[in-house]
């Protein structure tokens, strides 16, 4: 059977004090059903994720994203 991985496009916006693409970047990934976090090669700020959607939800992604980066969006699944 194959699996099927879902992509989502995080924008990441207004940074709280400390915070760094590359450390969400890490964390993104260390969660469980993430297969993939690539950051933007042009913009920085955007993530490209792929993930089981069976075991993680986007939702949780985005709420991840947002404890540190306020107004991380999603722009694209």
């Amino acid at each position: 059977m194959e699996n099927r991985f879902a992509k989502v496009l995080l924008h990441l916006a207004s940074p709280t004090v400390g915070n760094d693409v590359r450390g969400l970047v890490r964390e993104l990934a260390a969660l469980t059903g993430v297969v993939r976090v690539a950051p933007g090669t042009r913009v920085s700020r955007l993530l490209l994720i792929d993930y089981d959607p069976t075991v993680i939800g986007e939702r949780t992604l985005l709420a991840r994203a947002r404890r540190g980066w306020t107004a991380a969006r999603l722009v694209g699944i």
